[in-house]
């Protein structure tokens, strides 16, 4: 089994994997296109130059190498969005529809204000809401099931959400699970040292600071007017989900 998370930067994306590869039962891949998403878009990030002098940059062979895999055990692949025109652009593309798919967002306000810790000059494609919509709506016209998880209630709620995210890929959930040992793991991508500062530091999915102030400014700003739609969009279809899935007990 293949799970691909679709998620945008600073959306608790990285706890997400570290959930996964400590579970036992899975092996974890960081961002397996960002190379190839470097050497196609010319988007700066700090481990720009780290990732194209150690990552495969030919989706083709990166593709190749996750459905070989794949065929062997389960995977969980953590992909932003923003890399999908790389999955899409493979020869082997139509096999990721084939793929569990589960769909990470966040306020975009809280995303801004993380990102610009690190990033000053930030762009709608570098958030990735447009392609988590596009991707979502493809996903709906082919009649593919799909998860959508919202980071704020797994942060406020980490049993209760991981355990439905468990029942829908059929796969066992304990709360044992919730917590692992700090530090690195050997899939962290060649970025982890530039974003992972508090991951590392984490044993579980940390919950959201109860003093945690966004800027109001934030929501003024035209990159934030722009996010606005793709997540509003992204709140409806979770929603009906959750009604669907409670009119359905």
């Amino acid at each position: 089994m293949v799970v691909s998370l679709w998620s945008g930067p600073r959306n608790l994306s990285t706890a997400l994997m570290y959930f996964f590869a400590h579970r036992g039962d899975f092996k974890v891949l960081d961002e397996p296109f960002f190379g190839a998403f470097l050497q196609r878009f010319n988007v700066w990030r700090p481990s720009r130059e780290l990732a194209l002098a150690q990552m495969e940059k030919d989706p083709d062979k990166v593709m190749r190498q996750i459905l070989d895999a794949g065929n062997h055990q389960n995977l969980f692949l953590k992909n932003m969005a923003n890399h999908l025109p790389l999955i899409e652009a493979s020869l082997e593309a139509s096999k990721a529809l084939n793929w569990k798919h589960i769909f990470l967002y966040r306020d975009p306000a809280a995303v801004i204000q993380s990102y610009k810790k690190q990033m000053q000059n930030i762009s709608l494609f570098d958030l990735a809401y447009k392609e988590q919509v596009e991707w979502l709506q493809k996903l709906q016209k082919n009649k593919i099931d799909f998860y959508l998880l919202d980071s704020a209630k797994i942060q406020e709620k980490p049993s209760q959400e991981l355990a439905a995210l468990c029942q829908f890929l059929n796969i066992p959930f304990s709360t044992e699970m919730l917590n692992w040992p700090a530090g690195p793991i050997a899939e962290d991508g060649v970025w982890a040292k530039f974003w992972y500062h508090r991951v590392h530091q984490s044993t579980g999915i940390e919950a959201k600071p109860a003093n945690e102030q966004l800027s109001t400014e934030i929501k003024k700003e035209p990159l934030y007017l722009e996010c606005l739609p793709y997540y509003q969009e992204l709140q409806k279809v979770h929603y009906e989900q959750i009604q669907y899935a409670r009119s359905a007990q």
